[in-house]
């Protein structure tokens, strides 16, 4: 793949430095590759500048306003170095996509490795952000 093939490729991680948009291009290549990890590392984000907005809308300039920018850009910067390390990752699985193809392979299910009735890794990765941010609006405030 020659350099405007990777450039065209990976024009995703120019969001990441953009504020208020740093999660949108995680959320992009997600859906591009069909990768749930991704879309929500993107929401993951893209939350606390969200949530910025409400509370700078009712307070304003403030204490609370002022914790949750700090904490939004750095995971700014978080993303901005998270999306350059998964550029270029893709860029090495571009090219070197005969090295990287799916063999398929026949897996000895057992009754201890099925999911019944449990929760998903997924979701309790969002429950566990979810509990972080509403611990830190309980310090905030």
């Amino acid at each position: 793949m020659n350099l405007t093939e990777k450039i065209k490729n990976s024009w995703w991680v120019i969001l990441s430095f953009i504020i208020f948009l740093n999660g949108l291009g995680f959320m992009y290549i997600g859906f591009k590759h069909n990768n749930r990890n991704w879309i929500l590392e993107g929401i993951t984000y893209e939350f606390p500048w969200f949530f910025y907005f409400i509370i700078f809308a009712i307070y304003g300039i403030s204490v609370p306003s002022t914790l949750i920018i700090t904490f939004s850009v750095i995971l700014m910067l978080i993303s901005i170095i998270r999306s350059v390390w998964v550029a270029v990752k893709l860029a090495d699985v571009y090219d070197n996509n005969e090295k990287y193809t799916i063999k398929q392979t026949n897996l000895n299910q057992s009754s201890n490795s099925q999911n019944k009735g449990g929760i998903s890794h997924n979701f309790a990765c969002c429950l566990c952000m979810i509990c972080i941010f509403i611990i830190f609006l309980v310090i905030i405030f």
